[in-house]
């Protein structure tokens, strides 16, 4: 029992080593659009229109961009699971994530200085469900403030002291459609790695692991050694622990047995 304890014991010391080399993030990059539902006068002067009264038109589009993890999207059955989005690698600001607004146009990305939340990838039940993010900015010398909310997203003015001023809403496509031109990318610029370069202590586990594979078969090998001896000289089991390891030809000379 003891050695089958210490062969399973090594075995998992270097499994738990191996694996978490292998899990490596997997960068994919996607496009993503909307469109906008309502605008008020405060909106207009953003340079924002319904998208359905300005079909094609620039100012009635919403269309971004972003770069995640595909390692972390849940599975189904998960519910509502916002992923933070982060830098990777050399990959710009611009690429991690970027959305804009209308034809002036008004463009939000990964980094700002704005930024009080976020941005983060949403999915419901695995499936691409918008993104989180809240971010003030400045237009014209005015306040606004941008929310987005799963598939829902607002721009909001400064009014009595709180972003309450509706000046535009609307949506993002979202859906196993959501995401669309989605690709593998590695950010450095170079070929996707497939096997990460373990660190020291993953190195250190792995020598642990093969030290205590080797004991138990050091073990189990002068296990053998004396059952050996102990058949061809009739020693009694157990014997002497001084007697068990001379060697066969000393036992001999002793006429044991």
């Amino acid at each position: 029992m003891n050695r089958l304890g210490s062969l399973a014991g090594g075995c998992a010391i270097i499994l738990a080593s191996i694996s978490p080399a292998r899990a490596v993030p997997i960068y994919t990059t996607a496009d993503f659009s909307g469109g906008i539902s309502n605008v008020m006068n405060l909106g207009s002067s953003l340079g924002l229109q319904r998208t359905n009264t300005c079909s094609g038109c620039a100012a009635g589009s919403v269309s971004g961009h972003v770069l995640f993890d595909a390692t972390l999207v849940p599975g189904s059955g998960t519910g509502f699971v916002s992923i933070p989005l982060a830098s990777a690698g050399g990959a710009s600001n611009g690429l991690v994530f970027d959305i804009m607004f209308g034809s002036k146009p008004l463009e939000f990305q990964f980094g700002d200085a704005g930024i009080s939340g976020g941005p983060a990838i949403q999915f419901n039940n695995g499936v691409f469900n918008g993104f989180f993010l809240v971010e003030n900015f400045l237009y014209n010398g005015n306040s606004f403030q941008l929310s987005i909310q799963g598939g829902n997203w607002t721009i909001k003015g400064w009014k009595t002291n709180s972003y309450a001023d509706l000046a535009a809403s609307g949506y993002l496509n979202t859906g196993n459609n959501g995401l669309t031109n989605k690709a593998l990318l590695d950010p450095s610029g170079g070929p996707a790695e497939v096997n990460a370069v373990p660190e020291p202590t993953t190195i250190a586990l792995m020598i642990f692991g093969a030290w205590g594979l080797s004991m138990a078969r050091r073990r189990e090998s002068e296990r053998a050694r004396l059952e050996a001896i102990r058949e061809k000289e009739d020693i009694q089991w157990p014997c002497p622990q001084p007697v068990c390891e001379m060697e066969l030809s000393d036992k001999r000379k002793l006429n044991i047995g």
